[in-house]
Parts: C-alpha cells; structure tokens; sequence
C-alpha cells in the first residue's frame, strides 16, 4: 500500500508537514464550528497521511502534543489517529520557516479506503492544539 502527501499535507516517503499552531493544509484557516476542507487524491488499495501536527518553540523544539478526534467517519474506508514522525514544514514567510525538515512526532491522521473501493468518501476531524487552538477539516477522498 502507497501513501502519498495532498495538498502540503499528505506523504509516500516523502516529507510530512507539521505546523505550529495552523493545520498544514490549504484553504482559510477557521476555527469552532466551521470547517476547512481539503481535497485529496487517493491510490485504490493505498492510503494518505495528514500531519504530523504539533507546536513549535523558535529554538524549533516541540512544545506538547495535539490531540485529535473523528468527527464523522467516512462510508468506504478507515480513520485512524496515530503519532508518527515526520518533518516540520513552514510555508515561505512563516516565522517558524527556519525549522523546516528538522524531525519532529506529532498527530498524524490516516485514511485508508476499504479494498477494492473506488469513488468519493469524506471525513471530518478536529484538532487541539496544545496551545487551546481547535481546527476542524473536512477532507473529500477522492479514490482512484
């Protein structure tokens, strides 16, 4: 099974995000009740990894752990909430920029869609941050 990254989010192998205190994901940033929603491209039979999120001091260290919860489930597959190392990535810009690649374990939420599934499923998840900070994702799976 392959997992790759979507859109600065999501990694096969390749560098995981993190970000201190925002999701690392496109879209506006909300907060309470509203959602962000992230569109992700799926492999069948593969997966696709969000996070790891967590904070960051400027010294670049981590500061606490984000706790995660499903909201919904999706229809055709699995969430699960794991920590898992990965890399810090800021956006160019961000004050915390200068600890990107640098290792970091933090929350990490996984999708895999059930075998052989092929079509669209959504889930929703919210994250605290150590901080108090609360961020809600819807994400549309779009599996080919």
């Amino acid at each position: 099974m392959r997992e790759k990254m979507i859109g600065g989010i999501l990694a096969a192998g390749l560098t995981m995000l993190a970000a201190a205190p925002a999701l690392a994901a496109s879209g506006e940033l909300l907060s309470g009740e509203a959602y962000e929603t992230v569109d992700a491209q799926v492999e069948r039979d593969g997966g696709v990894t969000l996070g790891p999120f967590s904070t960051t001091s400027a010294h670049c260290r981590k500061t606490g752990d984000s706790r995660a919860w499903v909201l919904e489930r999706p229809r055709y597959g699995q969430v699960s909430i794991v920590k898992r190392k990965g890399e810090i990535a800021f956006g160019e810009g961000e004050p915390y920029a200068h600890c990107n690649d640098r290792p970091l374990t933090g929350t990490t939420i996984r999708y895999r869609p059930y075998r052989g599934f092929v079509g669209d499923d959504t889930f929703v998840f919210t994250i605290r941050f150590p901080d108090g900070e609360v961020r809600t994702k819807r994400v549309n799976a779009h599996v080919e």
